[in-house]
């Protein structure tokens, strides 16, 4: 006879949970294109500028000065493999484990409203309307405070939940609670 699997109570992420995990994702997406960008531009110095004159056009270009079609390039590539990047980061670990790295260390997952494993096609769903609750200014992502079920519009399009996962007890034996070994 098959032993039942065990049950838990679904308890859901709130916004700021949430939100401290989208900004730890957002550090390693940063922290990632950041290397990437440092390695291309070395290998390819012909094409892409290295980092430091990368910044030092954004500094000058904040004092005033007028944007030079290099840098506007090096801005489009770097945009455009976050975006793809990003993308590929959200998608691969929400349909494969639920759990982006930031979800992971905050200990919260993302599961359909029927309590199964997020699939390719409910990820790209969600990511979908994760791109709209950003052109909408984050309204979408308002909407977590204020559900009971704290779904926001990205998670309504998807049809899942983002819950906290259960802390783990540990069981001690009578002869470890004693101090025996074994």
């Amino acid at each position: 006879m098959k032993e039942k699997p065990k049950e838990y109570a679904l308890e859901y992420a709130g916004f700021w949970l949430r939100l401290a995990a989208a900004l730890i994702d957002f550090s390693v997406l940063i922290a990632g294109l950041y290397i990437l960008y440092c390695v291309i531009s070395q290998s390819l110095f012909w094409i892409f500028p290295d980092i430091r004159s990368v910044f030092n056009g954004l500094m000058d270009i904040s004092r005033g000065a007028p944007l030079s079609g290099s840098l506007i390039w090096v801005m489009a590539t770097v945009m455009l493999t976050f975006l793809v990047g990003g993308t590929i980061y959200c998608v691969a670990c929400s349909a494969t484990s639920g759990q982006t790295l930031g979800k992971m260390s905050v200990g919260i997952k993302i599961i359909r409203t029927d309590s199964s494993p997020l699939d390719i096609r409910s990820a790209i769903l969600r990511f979908l309307g994760t791109v709209l609750c950003v052109a909408t200014l984050g309204v979408g992502f308002i909407l977590i405070a204020f559900d009971s079920h704290k779904q926001g519009l990205h998670d309504r399009i998807a049809d899942t939940y983002v819950v906290k996962l259960p802390v783990k007890q540990v069981v001690y034996t009578q002869t470890f609670a004693r101090g025996e070994i074994g």
